[in-house]
């Protein structure tokens, strides 16, 4: 897989639409908001296609009103490809909501029931049809669902919204986009229904996508199940309906059928999915920008060869859930490297025991540093603490149960093979605080450190649930928190290697990744202690909540942790992912 001389990053052009644009995800060092809004989260259809529906259970009676609004979307975006000049090209909408072939055929029958109202609906001029799909192309409404138990409001925005936010935020993901009138698309409603066709798509039906054959364009909503989400090629994909959801990296990825290049049409895609869904494809956009970032570093700065690469690739801590537990269950352990990595405790339980044993394991480990330290603007810094003392930290530390990669046991176990080769010896200890804090939390440590300016760390509103804090862009730091230790002439020197490697850098600190490779002893870490205001994180304690964070050096001699597959890991997997177990009720 991995030629001998080298590989290069290619960076995707600005009119790609991948995971990023999709679903969002921040780096560090770019705080502009660069999201397609074309995402609707939805939970109204739980009630007629149940999460963990089996075979034969009772069909719905009717379509859930999110799925006949794609339907509607799906027509606008034909008749306004038809408005631009796009008239004989290709479009395909996905609806994937089942795992088996019976449901399928059900979910088809009444999808094209519905297609065909609105299709004689605007045949004829009806009205109430019109004025329906009039409202789905230029108003925005507002509809509330339910997350692990809380209620979330949500925003349908119309395809006037959503042109007009692109324009004016993105606008070079499509130099075509422009925002239509009703009176612009309703004449180009009859063709483009005309030729819509409802198609199931699996291994057991007779239909077929056959788009070579139509020289015009073919119009289809393909309604099928695994073959269809992952092994076909959708042309001109615009609109998805999708509830499958998965914890599994790959799978996922292969199912990710909306992303690639949408010429002319980039505002009219639209995917329905629901919120764990948009969650997860968060939790693997991170990840491989993580991967990313770091095959630029080895290629450009470190000029390590492809062999290296492979192994980075294979100690990478974000591809932790990589597969389902049956390919698993066959596969060799799992070695992971945090050697020159940034890790940060981005999620954290807002259980009240939890957070009240996490502030005592931070208390105690403050309570057991000396009363000589630095105070700056914004942190106390400890230098040189032995590693003995961390240690107990990261034994009892608890984060989210879906934070692998942040495991403190499994960084404890990191710790401890560092430290048989001389590395990780040493930690540098920061507590971050606020200044004129709104909320401040006495620690009263025996070494002198009384009140603490708890700093402000929101939960994103894309993800909130009432049993974790997910902090919003996936970061607890700020920029130049992990700067923290290094003194001024390194920091100058960082930032100055940095400018040297990046020619349009623009930023007034270094690059996380130069300082951890180049500036940081193997000996010594960067232990960032964060205690966050509990009403702004979303819990109703009066205890802040602690996270935490580690710049960890690069190391000389790259240890690695092997991560056992056991029966309480394997649960996390074990979701009914694979289709081979099951043959007969799968298309």
């Amino acid at each position: 897989m991995f030629p001998r001389d080298f590989i290069i990053n290619i960076p995707a052009p600005t009119n790609y639409i991948g995971p990023e644009k999709v679903f969002g995800i921040k780096v560090l060092e770019d705080e502009s908001d660069n999201v397609l809004p074309i995402v609707n989260r939805v939970d109204d259809y739980r009630d007629s296609i149940p999460n963990g529906h089996k075979k034969d259970d009772a069909f719905p009676n009717e379509l859930p009103e999110s799925m006949k609004t794609a339907i509607k979307c799906f027509i606008l975006t034909c008749a306004i490809r038809k408005l631009r000049g796009q008239d004989k090209v290709h479009n395909s909408m996905l609806i994937h909501v089942s795992r088996y072939t019976r449901w399928q055929k059900q979910i088809k029958e009444m999808v094209e029931n519905t297609f065909n109202f609105y299709r004689r609906g605007i045949e004829m001029n009806v009205p109430n049809i019109l004025d329906e799909i009039k409202k789905t192309f230029e108003e925005d409404h507002q509809y509330d669902i339910e997350h692990n138990g809380d209620v979330i409001t949500e925003t349908y925005k119309s395809y006037k919204t959503v042109s007009q936010k692109i324009l004016d935020t993105m606008p070079n993901v499509d130099s075509q986009i422009s925002v239509h009138t009703w009176e612009e698309v309703l004449p180009h409603l009859h063709s483009a229904t005309a030729k819509i066709e409802v198609r199931e798509i699996n291994g057991g039906s007779a239909d077929a996508l056959n788009y070579f054959d139509h020289k015009d364009g073919l119009s289809v909503i393909a309604v099928g199940g695994d073959k269809l989400s992952r092994g076909l090629t959708l042309e001109g994909l615009s609109v998805s309906y999708y509830l499958r959801a998965s914890r599994m990296y790959d799978t996922l990825m292969q199912m990710g059928r909306w992303f690639g290049y949408r010429p002319g049409y980039a505002d009219l895609c639209r995917l329905f999915t629901s919120r764990e869904l948009n969650e997860w494809f968060c939790h693997i956009t991170l990840a491989s920008e993580e991967l990313r970032s770091e095959f630029e570093y080895m290629s450009e700065v470190a000029g390590s060869t492809p062999e290296q690469y492979a192994l980075r690739v294979r100690t990478h801590p974000g591809v932790l859930q990589i597969s389902a537990s049956n390919k698993i269950r066959r596969a060799v352990n799992v070695d992971i490297s945090w050697a020159g990595r940034l890790i940060e405790s981005y999620q954290l339980q807002k259980n009240q025991k939890v957070v009240q044993s996490n502030l005592e394991v931070t208390k105690s480990l403050i309570n057991s540093l000396s009363s000589e330290f630095a105070r700056k603007d914004n942190h106390f810094l400890w230098r040189n603490v032995s590693v003995e003392l961390v240690k107990p930290f990261f034994q009892n530390f608890k984060v989210s149960e879906n934070l692998k990669k942040v495991e403190p046991t499994k960084l404890l176990d990191f710790i401890d093979v560092s430290n048989k080769s001389a590395e990780l010896t040493k930690w540098n200890i920061a507590i971050r605080f606020k200044r004129d804090a709104e909320f401040n939390y006495n620690l009263n440590s025996s070494n002198g450190i009384t009140n603490i300016g708890c700093i402000i760390r929101t939960s994103d509103p894309e993800k909130d649930d009432k049993h974790n804090l997910n902090i919003r862009k996936n970061h607890i730091i700020s920029p130049k928190d992990e700067f923290f230790d290094l003194t001024e002439d390194e920091f100058q020197r960082a930032l100055e290697r940095t400018k040297v490697l990046n020619k349009d850098y623009k930023n007034d600190f270094p690059k996380g990744e130069v300082v951890r490779n180049e500036f940081r002893n193997p000996t010594t870490a960067l232990l960032i202690l964060f205690l966050l205001n509990p009403e702004k994180a979303g819990y109703n304690g009066k205890e802040p909540i602690v996270g935490f964070a580690v710049s960890f050096p690069r190391s000389r001699v790259n240890p690695t942790v092997t991560f056992a597959v056991h029966e309480q890991l394997l649960s996390k997997f074990d979701i009914n992912d694979d289709v081979e177990n099951d043959n007969n009720d799968e298309d």
